[in-house]
This record gives structure tokens, sequence and C-alpha cells, in this order.
């Protein structure tokens, strides 16, 4: 890793590191930097299995086959290590810091935000590993048939993934998220975040504690379930910001204490939708607008199942599912940092992106939902490219310099190959 590609990409985690007490008493044999390296690389290189990696990292170096440095069960055991997971854990806050210090504020350009952190959550599920002994509740267990539910945090300000809650029993996605909030480092509890959150999150009493206490506000769907006692028309400004917006209504709900906001929108392409919050200081407009960057943890998922090796689990217990979800964190934030520390500096982001982006825009056939008025504001891609990601794959070991990211990075964000 000396001088190359993924002991760059990997530099970060050296600082975050060095931030949290007792890392080097976790294991004689397989230091933290070295577990979060192999993990970050077999998330770059798609590695299913571990057996494919080992083969692929000892062709790198024949030699080395008949003196294999690690064993592979070593590396496997420490997928299952909580010490570890803890440790990873505390790693993931310094280099958020670091991350949220370097890249760009994708939200800057609202100032009604006010520096508010923006954050979206959603849940997906992953294949059980090829050892997990499933048991569902129809066979007597309480195992979920849909898989292991990865309840997922985003960082909108940020662009990357910052947390993740793990469970692989078959639980309603309001409970996890009730089980993650008693944790002391939970996102739900940072004061003043407005969440974007799918209505399967609806949770009328949850969400009037976090405003009660901590000024947490929510944008969702409405969903027909919910009863409405009373209604109050809201003025709506004639500003382009509130383009397609149709009707702003102040409403109670039987299931709440507190007063929500009904917002009823019309798309760029006739699409009607309705929005429900309890926050009244944006507008009905820019509600809508942040509503839809809820999209950009979509492709966050997208990239972890199709090129990352999340689709599947290395292991069948929770610390070691845990580990993997928080490995695949780490390598979406440590790309996202290498990236614009070596091209995003010199203006240069991914570009080819952006000219489809902006066709979409204009066309009158495979068009966008998304508002004239947030074009120019808003130039950031929502997942990294795969010719980007096969880069880090094919060149991670060789040596880092900015000739090599001039000559192999730079056209791969500027045009397909």
């Amino acid at each position: 890793m000396n001088q190359t590609v993924l002991g760059e990409l990997l530099a970060p985690v050296v600082h975050a590191l060095a931030q949290v007490r007792d890392t080097g008493a976790v294991s004689r044999v397989l230091s933290m930097a070295d577990f979060i390296g192999l993990g970050v690389l077999r998330h770059l290189q798609g590695m299913r299995t571990l057996r494919e990696q080992v083969q692929s990292l000892l062709h790198w170096e024949p030699g080395t086959a008949l003196r294999v440095p690690l064993a592979r069960s070593t590396w496997s055991d420490a997928l299952s290590s909580r010490r570890r997971r803890a440790v990873l854990q505390a790693a993931m806050a310094p280099l958020l810091t670091e991350a949220r210090a370097a890249l760009p504020d994708r939200l800057v350009q609202f100032p009604t935000l006010e520096g508010r952190p923006v954050y979206a959550m959603d849940g997906t599920y992953q294949s059980e590993s090829a050892h997990y002994g499933r048991c569902t509740p129809r066979q007597g267990g309480d195992d979920n048939p849909k898989g292991h539910a990865l309840l997922s945090f985003y960082d909108v300000r940020l662009g990357c993934p910052a947390d993740v809650y793990v469970d692989t029993r078959s639980r309603h996605e309001t409970a996890l998220l009730r089980d993650y909030d008693q944790s002391a480092q939970a996102m739900t509890r940072h004061k003043g975040a407005l969440w974007l959150v799918d209505r399967a999150f609806i949770d009328a009493a949850f969400w009037d504690g976090r405003k009660k206490r901590l000024g947490v506000t929510l944008i969702t769907r409405m969903k027909s379930s919910l009863c409405i006692d009373s209604t109050e028309g809201l003025p709506v400004a004639d500003e382009p910001v509130n383009e397609g917006v149709l009707t702003d209504l102040r409403i109670t709900l039987r299931s709440s204490r507190q007063n929500w906001r009904l917002i009823t929108f019309r798309s760029r392409r006739g699409h009607l939708v309705e929005f429900l919050t309890n926050e009244f200081k944006l507008e009905p407009g820019l509600v809508a607008f942040l509503y839809s960057r809820r999209w950009e943890e979509e492709k966050c998922f997208d990239t972890w199942k199709n090129d990352f090796s999340l689709a599947k689990a290395w292991g069948a217990s929770v610390a070691a599912i845990d580990n993997q979800v928080r490995l695949a964190i780490v390598t979406s934030l440590l790309v996202a940092m290498l990236l614009h520390r070596r091209m995003g500096q010199h203006g240069i982001e991914d570009e080819k992106a952006l000219r489809k982006q902006d066709r979409r825009q204009t066309s009158a056939t495979d068009g966008t939902d998304r508002p004239d008025w947030s074009t120019p504001v808003f130039r950031y891609t929502s997942k990294v490219s795969r010719q980007v990601l096969r880069f880090f794959k094919h060149c991670f070991h060789k040596p880092a310099s900015q000739a090599l990211y001039e000559a192999q990075l730079r056209p791969l964000l500027l045009a397909y190959l």
C-alpha cells in the first residue's frame, strides 16, 4: 500500500483511527487499519466471496502464495468481531468530520436552510450468506423473509451515506427506527435536522417528540390511511421556487397533537403529488424539491448492490453484517474525498453524467420532474459512475501520482470510453 492509489485512498482512515482509543488492542495479527483496508478493497473489487479476494491478491505477487502472510480464517473471523465493530463505528465520526470539511456543501445555494443538517432515511434488504440458516415466522423463528434489513442514513449536504442500523428479525421499519433512536450517537438526535423519509416511516408520535425536544422536522409523502380533522389554507408566494405548487394547507391529524402541512404539487410531467411535513419555515416548492433529493439514497443502494459486494452478506452474525455495511459507507466516503481532492479542486466533476442530466432536463420524451429553477443550483451527480469505480478496481496497486489520475481517471470523468 505504500505510495499506491490504495494507500492514498485509505489515508483518511489512518487519521480517523488515530482519534479512536485502544485501536491497537483489537488484534496483534490483523491491525484495524488493515482490516478496513481489506474491506474497502473487497468492496471496490466487487468480490462476493472471500476466496476470490484471497486468490486475486496472491496473484499480484505469486511468490507470496507459498508464504501467505495472513490466514484466511483470520480475516473471516475478524468480520464477526464486536470489538472491531465498536472501533469501526467510533472511527466513522472523525471520518465524516473530515469528509464534511473537504467536500462541497450540496445545499449551500439555499440560505433558508441556514446550514441545517439535511438527512435522508430509507431501508433496503440484503440476501443472507450461504451458511446462514434462516428461520422465518412461518417456520417458527423471527428471521426476516426479505433478508437482512439495512436501515441506512444519508447526509444530503455531503452526498454520502453516514450511518446504518442492521436487524435480521422480521420487524416494521418504524420499530427499527425507534430502536436506532435509543443510541446516544443516533443521527435522529441531531438538533434542528430536516429528514426526508418514505411514508413507511410516518409515526406521528415519534416525530412530534423529536420536533418538541430537538426542533427536528421531516418531509414525506401523504399516506391515504391518515385521518385529517381540519384544514386551513396558507398563502403561496409568487416566486419561481413555488412553480407547480397548487395548494399549501395547515392540517391537524387525528394521530398527532401538533400542526402539520399538506402540500399539493404538480410536476413538470403533470404528476400530482401530496407532501406531508411538519416544517413551516420553508417555501412549499422547496419542500417538494428537497424530497426529490431522497432519490440520491436510492442511487447509493444501487452502487452498493451492483458495484460493491453488498448484495449478499459476508457473514451470518449481526456484527459481521454491520461491519460489512459500515465498510461500504467508508468506501463511499473515501472515493468521494479522493475524487474531489485529485479532480474536483481543478473543476472536473463527472462531466459526462452532467451532460446526460442536461439532456434529460430539456427532453420531450425522456424528461425529468425536476423544476427548471433548480438546474443551475444543483450541479452534482447522484452516484459515482461505474467507469470511475473500475479505475480504483484495476489501479489500486499502482504508484499514486497526479500524472496517473490525469491520464487514466480524468478521461473517465469527461466522456464514456
